[in-house]
């Protein structure tokens, strides 16, 4: 049975940070981010740098048994600092490293998604987001690991976990309906028609 490692996040962590979330996005918005992948790459490891510490507060990386990193997952704790996925700069920081077209492509995909945020203002509970697997460690246990640990987390504060899945990504949903997770709200109106379906699940821990 294969065993995995969980350690915080560091700052020499940030290049193999920002090649999971780009395999996120590639995951849940095909085709919203274009140009080249070292500029993507680029773009992703400017936002990372630009949050500061925040970038990497309770986030986690799970790692298998020779320290290679295979993914990701961050909690947001009510209260605490945010990350911020487009930081100060970040659009001069597209046009250098994926260019003009790219850059306008993907700040319509970001004022879409924005519609759809959710707000965790919840004290009684705190939000897993950027929960990502490397693509060829999927489907082998390294997902329920990860989720083990940032579950334990939560619980060590006594909250519940929620979390945000797509509307469309089928698979997360029964992924997390199988570990406890029901859902509680969904967008739905106006908004869904200009953004993306999204829900949030909840588990009590």
């Amino acid at each position: 049975m294969t065993s995995y490692a969980i350690r915080p996040a560091q700052p020499a962590d940030i290049p193999n940070l920002a090649r999971l979330i780009l395999q996120l996005y590639d995951s849940e918005l095909p085709g919203a981010l274009s140009g080249g992948k070292d500029g993507q790459m680029q773009l992703f490891e400017f936002t990372l740098k630009a949050n500061g510490a925040s970038a990497l507060k309770n986030r986690y990386l799970l790692c298998d048994d020779s320290g290679a990193v295979l993914g990701t997952g961050m909690i947001e704790f009510h209260g605490e600092e945010k990350f911020e996925r487009a930081p100060n700069g970040t659009i001069a920081a597209a046009f250098r490293a994926i260019g003009i077209f790219s850059t306008l492509k993907l700040l319509g995909t970001v004022a879409r998604s924005l519609l759809g945020v959710y707000q965790q203002n919840n004290p009684r509970s705190a939000l897993i987001h950027s929960v990502v697997v490397t693509e060829s460690r999927r489907g082998n246990g390294a997902g329920a690991a990860l989720m083990d640990f940032l579950e334990a987390q939560i619980r060590a504060r006594g909250l519940n976990a929620r979390l945000q899945v797509l509307g469309d990504n089928l698979g997360a949903q029964r992924f997390y309906a199988r570990r406890g997770y029901r859902e509680i709200w969904r967008l739905t109106g106006w908004r869904a028609a200009l953004s993306w379906v999204s829900l949030i699940m909840e588990k009590e821990l």
